[in-house]
C-alpha cells in the first residue's frame, strides 16, 4: 500500500493541530487568579500561569511591564486562587538569570505548545516570582 504525500501531509497537519489545541485547552484550565493590593489599596486581579518547582510555587511575569508586577513590588502580600482554593502568599520576584532559565523551562514543560506560542508574541523578559505561603 502506497500513501500519497499530500494525504500524509494533511494527516500530519491535522494531528499537529489537534495536539496543539489540546495543549492550549489544558493551559487555559491550569490558570490561577492573582489578587494584589499594591498602590492605593485597590484590589487588582489577573489570570496567571503557575508551576511547582524546587519545593515552591512560582508565577511568572511575561515581561516587566505587567501592571500587577508594580502592585507586587509595592505590596508583596498577594492572594492566589487555584482550583477554587485561595491562599495568601509573600511574593518574591527573583531576578537571577539561572532562576529565570530554570523557571522558564518548568513553564515550558508544563504548558508546552501554549508557552512556546506565547513566546512568539513579542519581547519576552520573564521574571519568576517565588510564592511563600503566609
Amino acid at each position: 500500500m502506497r500513501i500519497n504525500r499530500r494525504t500524509l501531509l494533511i494527516v500530519l497537519l491535522g494531528v499537529s493541530a489537534f495536539l496543539g489545541w489540546q495543549n492550549l485547552t489544558y493551559a487555559t484550565e491550569e490558570v490561577a487568579v492573582l489578587r494584589t493590593t499594591g498602590t492605593g489599596h485597590v484590589e487588582h486581579y489577573a489570570s496567571v500561569w503557575f508551576v511547582r518547582a524546587n519545593h515552591a510555587l512560582w508565577i511568572r511575569a511575561e515581561n516587566r511591564e505587567r501592571h500587577w508586577l508594580a502592585e507586587i513590588r509595592a505590596n508583596p502580600r498577594i492572594e492566589l486562587a487555584i482550583g477554587g482554593r485561595t491562599r495568601a502568599y509573600q511574593a518574591n520576584p527573583t531576578d537571577i538569570p539561572k532562576y529565570q532559565a530554570y523557571i522558564d523551562s518548568e513553564f515550558r514543560k508544563k504548558y508546552g505548545f501554549a508557552d512556546w506560542a506565547r513566546s512568539l508574541t513579542g519581547d519576552r523578559d520573564t521574571l519568576p516570582i517565588r510564592l511563600k505561603p503566609i
